[in-house]
């Protein structure tokens, strides 16, 4: 089985296509794949979906704007995954498909929109995304990925479990080239990213999330 953590900024377009292709490549592969999408946040980032939107990058006001925006998904993102992780990713893909694609403005309605669409519990979702626990599930995301030297979203941490002490770090990640790498059994480069996974996974939270 493959494990894959693609850390992703949720509104790059690049990261929309790499979301895409993850959902894909258990249709190629002879082998069960878990996957998660793990928001990434920091100044390259914030600077990478100011380029995307062709937003004014001297701007305070813009900045401080863009970086709300992207807080705010994730913790969206956070809440519906308290309601399953399949849901969850469901929610997000609809969400970045009308910011990305539709070129919808961000706002609660369309939150409250989509979150009824993915067939969430609404009141339950409007409490958890402005919850203790969704705020702190996001900083401990945003630590795991410096612990492991993640700098830019679009990277994925791969292992196979056959392989289970060694971890692959795809930068830029994209479908072919893990493909590729799976079927040439490279995916065995550094037994760190292995012990990161296997610490990610075993991290206590007080709110069960379900694929």
């Amino acid at each position: 089985m493959l494990e894959i953590y693609l850390f992703i900024n949720p509104l790059g377009s690049r990261c929309f296509r790499c979301e895409r292709d993850v959902l894909k490549i258990d249709h190629q592969l002879n082998t069960k794949v878990n996957y998660r999408f793990i928001p990434f946040f920091n100044m390259a980032t914030i600077q990478q979906t100011i380029e995307f939107y062709h937003l004014d990058p001297r701007s305070l006001a813009v900045r401080q704007n863009v970086s709300n925006t992207i807080y705010r998904v994730i913790l969206d993102y956070m809440a519906a995954s308290f309601q399953g992780k399949k849901r969850g990713r469901q929610f997000l893909l609809m969400l970045q498909d009308a910011l990305i694609k539709e070129d919808s403005n961000y706002s609660d309605s369309l939150v409250k929109n989509i979150a009824l669409q993915s067939k969430l519990d609404l009141k339950m979702f409007l409490e958890d995304r402005n919850s203790t626990l969704a705020k702190k599930t996001f900083h401990q995301d945003q630590q795991f990925a410096q612990s492991l030297g993640i700098t830019r979203p679009s990277t994925a941490v791969v292992f196979d479990t056959k392989q289970s002490h060694y971890g692959f770090l795809l930068n830029n990640f994209d479908y072919e080239t893990l493909i590729t790498a799976y079927k040439n059994k490279q995916l065995e480069n550094d037994p760190s990213i292995a012990n990161f996974v296997k610490h990610y996974q075993s991290r206590p939270l007080t709110k069960t999330m379900q694929k």
